[in-house]
């Protein structure tokens, strides 16, 4: 980090999480102190919905964060109307759609250039930033690498699935 001299404000780590809609065998829920104290609703109702849905996060060494991603499972034309209405450039969010639910190249790279570079160009005023992610296939295409060369973004790549372990 020292030969590109990078601050802790340009300094980022990402991963992504999935969720399986409709499991509660060990889901987490938030209540109101009110409503637990009444001892209502601590039970969770499952649907026996199986779809994926994934969760993208980023945070910056200064404490900061990049707006969240969410990549829902789905076919082009029939789930992306559900976000038609959505104006990236009004909404500090990212959505997308796989067929899995599950980041890839192309959803990746798209991430990369609409949201991080998008939100951390500005800050790291033509100097390098760092970006810690794991080597999911994704992360290491040779789109994303060059990328990330051509904008002064250095990649730190971790085993894949192990970021979260850090």
């Amino acid at each position: 980090m020292k030969d590109y001299d990078i601050a802790a404000e340009n300094t980022y780590n990402t991963d992504e999480k999935g969720f399986m809609l409709g499991i509660t065998a060990r889901s987490k829920r938030v209540f109101t102190r009110a409503i637990w104290e009444q001892n209502e609703r601590r039970a969770a109702i499952q649907d026996g919905n199986r779809e994926w849905i994934s969760v993208i996060a980023c945070i910056c060494g200064d404490g900061s964060s990049l707006p969240p991603g969410i990549i829902y499972e789905g076919k082009a034309g029939i789930q992306s109307s559900w976000v038609c209405d959505l104006q990236p450039n009004l909404q500090e969010v990212f959505i997308a759609h796989s067929t899995s639910g599950w980041i890839n190249n192309e959803l990746g790279l798209a991430w990369l250039e609409q949201v991080f570079n998008r939100f951390t160009i500005d800050k790291a005023r033509r100097r390098w930033r760092l970006l810690i992610l794991d080597g999911h296939g994704s992360h290491v295409t040779s789109d994303f690498i060059n990328f990330c060369d051509a904008h002064k973004i250095l990649l730190a790549v971790f085993p894949p699935h192990s970021t979260h372990s850090l």
